[in-house]
């Protein structure tokens, strides 16, 4: 009985390991960006796509071209259930863009099977949600050789300066910083179109930019810490894009950018 017992041991210990080894590769297989095109109610056709580093993930909803309508990320789970995988999305937090973000409470967890170069999910099975059931099939996407980030203008919109005012741009994509600024250029009307061309070199569609944007009425403040306006915020590097933001009720602009 004692043998038995040691044996039946043995066995769950094995199958335990080799679960958890098949759970290991698979997320290791995972890394990288996938892709599924689909098609709404009014036939209008976006892409789902799921970018996993590690047991993270960033989940997008894009237009055909690469506008972001919803921006969601967190953390990615395996686990087996019975015979089934299962991936499990949680810690969400999500809004229109990287930069809008709130917690969401809830969870995702689909069924997967993956394939050379697919992943397929069965997801909307755990609960019943505004989305109905359907299997999906995620394809990796190629990895693109890195281009250069062009940062192509900035649009004020609207600003709470009241009188000429001079702007100062700093933008840092993996720890190279670029900065716009020119001494003795002011603007005194809204909305103005201010050409950048700042380039950031070896950079890949989805590398993250961030940026810091000055307001001062006075030039020689603009650049420093003693600036009257700031508004900080970030976007994904891809083909072409822009990204709108407004830190204040009287504040807007946009930033664009391409990939060369």
């Amino acid at each position: 009985m004692k043998h038995r017992l040691l044996a039946s041991l043995a066995a769950f210990g094995l199958a335990f390991t080799s679960a958890a080894t098949a759970l290991a590769d698979d997320l290791e297989s995972l890394l990288g960006t996938w892709s599924v095109k689909k098609t709404n109610e009014q036939d209008q056709a976006f892409f789902q796509v799921i970018e996993v580093r590690k047991d993270k993930f960033i989940f997008k909803l894009t237009g055909l071209d690469d506008t972001v309508f919803i921006y969601a990320e967190g953390d990615l789970k395996l686990e087996k259930a019975g015979p089934f995988k299962m991936v499990r999305f949680v810690n969400i937090k999500g809004g229109q863009s990287a930069t809008d973000l709130q917690p969401v409470e809830e969870e995702f967890a689909s069924i997967y099977v993956l394939g050379e170069n697919t992943w397929t999910t069965a997801s909307n099975f755990d609960r019943e949600r505004p989305q109905p059931p359907g299997i999906e099939v995620y394809k990796r996407v190629k990895l693109d050789e890195p281009k250069t980030l062009v940062i192509d203008k900035i649009v004020m919109d609207e600003t709470p300066q009241p009188a000429t005012w001079y702007v100062c741009l700093e933008v840092t994509v993996e720890g190279t910083t670029r900065k716009y600024n020119v001494a003795g250029k002011g603007y005194d009307k809204t909305p103005v179109t201010i050409p950048l061309d700042l380039n950031f070199p070896k950079v890949k569609p989805g590398q993250k930019a961030t940026f810091t944007c000055k307001l001062d009425d006075v030039d020689e403040d603009v650049c420093t810490e003693a600036v009257d306006q700031r508004s900080t915020g970030g976007f994904a590097a891809s083909a072409s894009g822009s990204e709108s933001y407004k830190p204040e009720a009287n504040w807007r602009y946009s930033i664009h950018w391409h990939l060369k």
